[in-house]
């Protein structure tokens, strides 16, 4: 195997969905940043999926009640901790994404919540209808676009994790615009890689989504 060159970045995100992006973008204003993404243009399982966004804007006993939906609707697969962290951080979430001039749906001048599955209140948000999700990646493209610290790599295949005395401090990857394989090097290295739904025979999710990163 022939490898050409190393490069030198503070973090690395492996992923490029909204998980990924919004990461890249965040660490953006602490050092230099390299987010990777096997497909081209951004090809990921994001786009694929037709929820709104389910969130609490109200009290705290809102905040309450939709941890508790949330955990009902689970069906006690959930992780507690993370799901609290969810639904207590998205509110602030979701207003940054207003500020950066998503459009959610509205009744005239006020957001429009939609209710959905176990939630017993309204609070799901969508934009466009069902394209909520394209509409949040496209706003973080374009946040994403305006930021020097972060390069964005596409078509980069990761095929492996480096390791130094059991710390990962980058990936090695194939580059599939050259066809060379290619070293990066990471103080940090963050997996923001999706899901596997290609292991199944029938599925709607693209053929990006193979459970590399698992």
């Amino acid at each position: 195997m022939v490898v050409q060159g190393d490069q030198e970045f503070d973090f690395l995100v492996i992923g490029g969905g909204i998980a990924g992006m919004r990461a890249a973008i965040e660490l953006a204003s602490a050092g230099r940043v390299l987010l990777t993404t096997k497909g081209t243009s951004f090809e990921c399982r994001s786009p694929y999926a037709q929820a709104g966004a389910a969130v609490a804007l109200g009290e705290d006993e809102e905040v309450v009640l939709h941890l508790h939906d949330s955990l009902r609707a689970g069906d006690g697969l959930c992780r507690e901790h993370a799901l609290r962290i969810l639904v207590e951080e998205g509110p602030r979430h979701i207003e940054e994404l207003i500020d950066w001039s998503t459009h959610f749906d509205r009744n005239g001048t006020r957001l429009a919540f939609a209710p959905k599955g176990t939630r017993s209140p309204a609070r799901v948000l969508h934009a466009h209808g069902d394209s909520t999700v394209r509409a949040i990646r496209r706003i973080l493209i374009a946040k994403a676009k305006t930021l020097s610290s972060l390069q964005v790599r596409s078509g980069a295949q990761i095929v492996d994790l480096l390791v130094d005395e059991d710390r990962v401090c980058g990936a090695m990857y194939f580059d599939r615009n050259t066809g060379a394989f290619k070293r990066v090097h990471a103080g940090r290295v963050l997996l923001a890689t999706g899901g596997l739904g290609q292991v199944y025979r029938e599925t709607t999710n693209p053929p990006s989504a193979s459970g590399d990163g698992v």
